[in-house]
């Protein structure tokens, strides 16, 4: 059930996308001749005002078509005005960017409600678990220091700490050093010391002391609520840039070409169809209805970024070619740059069907 509701916003979202475009193109007298919700046969579909809309069997998003954006299509029964590559760079801008900002909007409206209605988690310096060695010794760095559950650190290596941020942050600076570490237990204050552990992320050092933060609850102003929303947004938004240059990179495209000839793929950078999307939703769903919107928001932010990239026949590539129309006044002819969309189609359908097969022969496991 939660599978088939992710799919059904995911719908959802990609039609509200789609809805941007529509909105703006009207209101900049731009024509639309069709709106469609879902792809392949058509079931239904009736015209007013010179628009298209309806619905096709496949109900994977939907799209919105403006005459003259193809600039070789036919064009017949439209005015110059209506026209899409006709018009002027600031309206074929607004009209690009237009579905994009729609997904940015819907990201930021779910999170506010999410943290308006639930608050936010927050971790504490209270320790609430102890973690093994992960340099394959007997004790971690943690268990030698004599850190219990339920000690509260308020300084690490000389530097008073007040949140569990400033407390990683040092943590990580600090790989394979002797550190001083003050904690408070059943109100007596106790002084230790420790070698911290040494662990490789991205070919970078970084220090292990091997503790969990207890998690509380906190209910935020209006004004803070925004804040954190508008926080919380942006980094989704880096998440989902770093996201897609790793799917896009080609070393991934090499690990991608593997999948069939029997290699493994990182859930890390797996690319995921609808199918694993929703089982992905299906799976987070079950943790709690916070995660689940939390996964949607992050779903119409990843929408967003890509769709921004920067290249024909995305929203992005449409409004570099209108920005660079509008600094230089020349006019890029669309068909200089059929070559290089017919490559980003091309690479676009290739992850597409593999991330297909991966969802159906090993369907991710969150």
């Amino acid at each position: 059930m939660n599978g088939l509701l992710t799919i059904l916003f995911l719908t959802f979202f990609v039609v509200l996308h789609e809805f941007g475009h529509y909105l703006a193109a009207k209101k900049s007298g731009v024509a639309v001749s069709e709106f469609f919700v879902g792809f392949g046969p058509k079931l239904f579909s009736f015209k007013k005002n010179n628009t298209e809309y309806g619905i096709k069997a496949l109900p994977l998003g939907g799209y919105v078509k403006i005459p003259g954006m193809d600039e070789s299509e036919d064009k017949t029964g439209y005015r110059s005005d209506e026209l899409f590559h006709t018009s002027k760079w600031n309206t074929k801008l607004f009209i690009s960017l237009a579905g994009i900002i729609v997904n940015f909007i819907s990201a930021w409206v779910i999170i506010f409600f999410v943290i308006n209605i639930n608050g936010i988690n927050e971790p504490t310096l209270e320790v609430s678990s102890i973690g093994e060695s992960i340099n394959n010794k007997i004790q971690s760095p943690s268990k030698k220091a004599g850190i219990l559950p339920g000690d509260k650190i308020y300084e690490f290596n000389g530097v008073e700490v007040n949140s569990w941020e400033e407390l990683v942050y040092l943590i990580e600076k600090n790989p394979d050093q002797n550190v001083e570490i003050k904690f408070i237990r059943n109100e007596k204050k106790i002084i230790t010391n420790t070698i911290l552990e040494n662990r490789i992320i991205n070919n970078n050092e970084y220090g292990y002391l091997g503790i969990s933060p207890t998690i509380v609850g906190k209910k935020l102003s209006l004004l803070n609520t925004i804040s954190y929303t508008t926080k919380t947004e942006y980094l989704m938004t880096l998440a989902a840039v770093d996201g897609i240059f790793k799917l896009l990179s080609p070393s991934n495209i090499k690990t991608l070409f593997g999948t069939y000839s029997g290699g493994s793929i990182p859930d890390e950078v797996r690319p995921l169809s609808p199918v694993g999307l929703a089982q992905a939703g299906s799976q987070i769903a079950a943790s709690g209805y916070t995660n689940f919107f939390s996964l949607l928001a992050f779903v119409n932010v990843f929408l967003a970024v890509f769709n921004s990239i920067p290249l024909i026949p995305l929203d992005g590539g449409r409004a570099l070619m209108s920005l660079i129309e509008g600094v230089t006044g020349i006019k890029i002819p669309e068909k200089k740059l059929y070559p290089i969309a017919l490559i980003v189609v091309g690479v676009f359908i290739f992850i597409g069907i593999t991330a297909f097969y991966l969802d159906l022969t090993n369907p991710i496991n969150l």
